[in-house]
C-alpha cells in the first residue's frame, strides 16, 4: 500500500493532539464525502534519544506503516538541557492509497523532551495509545534494553513487544551478560497472563546465516567437519560484535560444545575454549578496522577427507555467502542474500508475534560466553 504526500507536521499543546489529528484527516478528504478510516493494527511507540536517530526513524515511518499501519508515537528524548521539564507535541497524518470508495490515513505523534521532561513520556503516552490494540515499543537507542533503567521499564509497563537492534550497542560485553535474564524476565508476561515478546533485529538479520551453516556443515556436505573441529573464527566490520556474538552463541549451541574460559583483547578480538565431545576448541570473534556493520566470515579449521582443511562462509560484495572448502577440490557454493532494510526488518518483526526459543536459548550461551570474559 502507498502512502502519499502528507500534510506539514504541526505543533500543537499535549491536550490538543487528536483534535489535531482530525483536523488534519478531514483536510486530507477536502470536503469529499468519502467515508474516513484510522488504518491502525496496532500502536507503535518508538524511542530515540538522539535528534539523528530520530530524524532518520522519520524518514523510516512510511515505509513501516505501509507495511504494518500503526498510529506511530515517536519519542525524543534528549539529556541537552537539564533544567528544562516540559514535553512538546507535533502531529503529522498521512494518507495511504486505497480504493475508490474511502480513504484510510496513518497518524503520527511525535513527542520531545529533554532534562527532567524524559520521566514524563511514559505518561504522554498512555494518553495517546488506541485502546484495545496491541502495544509495540521499538527501543531505537544504543543503550541496550538490559541496562536502559526505569524509563524502558514504564514504556514498556503494557507492551506486548519490545524490538530493539543490538548493532552498535555501547558496553557490549556487559549488555551481552544481562540479555538473556532480562528477557526471561520481560516475557514472564503481562497482568492476566498476557502473551508478550522480546526481539532483536539483529538475531533476523542472521536469518540467512543460520540456515546456510546448517547446509554447510550437514555430514553429506562436510563429512566429518565439525567432529574434527580444531577453531572456529568470525569476523566482523566495525558495531557488529554482538551480531558475531549472537552466531558463535548459536553455532556452539548447535555443536554441542560448552564454554569452559574466555579472555578479551579490547576493541580487537574475543576469545574462548571450549570442550567438545572430540576435544578442545578454540573459538574467535575478530574485528575488522573497516567495513561494513555485519558478520562477513566464517572458517572453521577441521578435517576434510582425512586432511586438514576448512569450511569457510564468506560474505561476497554484501549480495551473497559463498561456501567454500579448503584442502579439497569442490565447488563452491552460493546463496543470494535478500537485502532488507532496517524499516522492513521492523516491520515484518512486528506482524511475527511468537516467541523464538532458539534466539533465547542462544542468548543464555552468550550470556555464559560474556560472563566468562568477563570474570
Amino acid at each position: 500500500m502507498a502512502v502519499l504526500e502528507p500534510l506539514q507536521s504541526m505543533s500543537v499543546p499535549l491536550r490538543h493532539v487528536e483534535a489535531e489529528l482530525s483536523r488534519q484527516m478531514k483536510a486530507m478528504v477536502n470536503g469529499e464525502e468519502t467515508p474516513l478510516q484510522r488504518s491502525c493494527m496496532s500502536n507503535l511507540v518508538i524511542f530515540c534519544d538522539q535528534a539523528d536517530q530520530a530524524e532518520e526513524v522519520a524518514r523510516q515511518v512510511p515505509e513501516i506503516v505501509s507495511a504494518h499501519r500503526a498510529r506511530v508515537l515517536l519519542l525524543v528524548g534528549e539529556h541537552e538541557n537539564e533544567s528544562d521539564s516540559s514535553v512538546s507535541a507535533s502531529v503529522l497524518v498521512r494518507q495511504l492509497s486505497s480504493g475508490r470508495n474511502h480513504q484510510s490515513f496513518s497518524e503520527q505523534v511525535t513527542l520531545r523532551a529533554s532534562g527532567g521532561g524524559i520521566s514524563k513520556l511514559p505518561f504522554a503516552v498512555r494518553a495517546l495509545l488506541i485502546g484495545d490494540l496491541p502495544i509495540n515499543l521499538w527501543w531505537r537507542s544504543l543503550q541496550p534494553p538490559p541496562l536502559a533503567g526505569p524509563l524502558l521499564y514504564d514504556l514498556a509497563e503494557n507492551a506486548q513487544q519490545i524490538i530493539y537492534d543490538s548493532l552498535g550497542w555501547l558496553e557490549p560485553t556487559r549488555a551481552v551478560a544481562a540479555t538473556h535474564s532480562w528477557l526471561q524476565q520481560f516475557e514472564q508476561g503481562l497482568r492476566g497472563g498476557r502473551w508478550r515478546v522480546a526481539s532483536d533485529l539483529n538475531w533476523r538479520r542472521l536469518k540467512y546465516w543460520r540456515r546456510l551453516i546448517k547446509q554447510a556443515f550437514d555430514e553429506a556436505a562436510a563429512p566429518g567437519a565439525v567432529s574434527s573441529a580444531t577453531e572456529l573464527l568470525i569476523e566482523h566490520g566495525p558495531h557488529a560484535v554482538v551480531q558475531a556474538w549472537e552466531l558463535v552463541s548459536w553455532i556452539t549451541s548447535q555443536f554441542g560444545w560448552k564454554v569452559q574460559a574466555g579472555k578479551v583483547q579490547q576493541g580487537l578480538e574475543l576469545t574462548w575454549q571450549f570442550q567438545a565431545p572430540h576435544g578442545q576448541v578454540r573459538v574467535r570473534i575478530r574485528r575488522l578496522a573497516a567495513g561494513t556493520p555485519q558478520v562477513v566470515l566464517l572458517r572453521l579449521e577441521c578435517k576434510l577427507a582425512g586432511a586438514n582443511g576448512a569450511v569457510i562462509i564468506r560474505l561476497d560484495e554484501g549480495r551473497r555467502l559463498v561456501v567454500e572448502q579448503e584442502g579439497v577440490t569442490a565447488s563452491p557454493r552460493t546463496a543470494n542474500l535478500q537485502y532488507q532494510s532496517s524499516a522492513e526488518l521492523l516491520a515484518r518483526q512486528l506482524s511475527d508475534r511468537d516467541r523464538d526459543p532458539v534466539f533465547v536459548q542462544s542468548m543464555a550461551i552468550a550470556q555464559e560466553l560474556a560472563r566468562s570474559v568477563l570474570d
